[in-house]
């Protein structure tokens, strides 16, 4: 560079003539613990930990989703293959393996207002709906119903002596 700062790309800015620990953007001398802060600090903690879960149910509901994506093409080759009760019976794995996903949704859930994370779990139970619907119209050619569904999606989770119950119900009731 010939000597002059501005030449070479770089502008000197107001407060480069400052030492160091004086820049206005290091100063950042907030007063000890406050209510203020305090309070500040605790809706941080609430607001990570709700979208540490919000992500946590849409990780679980894309698993949900691509499993049923999975059982529904298999059920697709029930009429062309000359196995079908056995296509039955792996379908009926894998959605067994979704409602384990289910569950741990459901308990995610326990004690949380479900309406918040609605969003994050829909696309994963309509997807299970759908594989859930298409094989049991193959086993009975009638269509299920919600109340159907809603009784495969009621878990019990704890210890034996102290089991307890939790559900995920397809469509939740309205809000008054």
């Amino acid at each position: 560079c010939s000597g002059k700062e501005e030449q070479c790309g770089f502008r000197k800015r107001k407060h480069d003539h400052f030492p160091h620990g004086q820049r206005r953007e290091e100063k950042e001398n907030v007063n000890p613990p406050s209510a203020l802060m305090s309070s500040f600090k605790s809706f941080q903690l609430e607001l990570d930990t709700r979208h540490d879960k919000y992500e946590r149910l849409v990780k679980l509901s894309r698993d949900i989703t691509i499993e049923s994506k999975r059982t529904i093409f298999l059920l697709h080759r029930f009429t062309s293959a000359p196995n079908g009760e056995e296509i039955l019976s792996e379908s009926e794995v894998k959605l067994n393996a979704v409602r384990q996903k289910i569950k741990q949704v459901a308990q995610e859930l326990i004690g949380e207002d479900m309406y918040q994370f609605h969003r994050a779990i829909s696309p994963g139970l309509q997807e299970y709906v759908e594989a859930v619907s298409f094989q049991y119209f193959i086993k009975t050619r009638s269509l299920i119903s919600v109340e159907e569904i809603n009784k495969q999606l009621i878990f019990t989770y704890g210890d034996p002596k102290s089991q307890s119950t939790c559900w995920l119900m397809c469509s939740p009731p309205k809000r008054n």
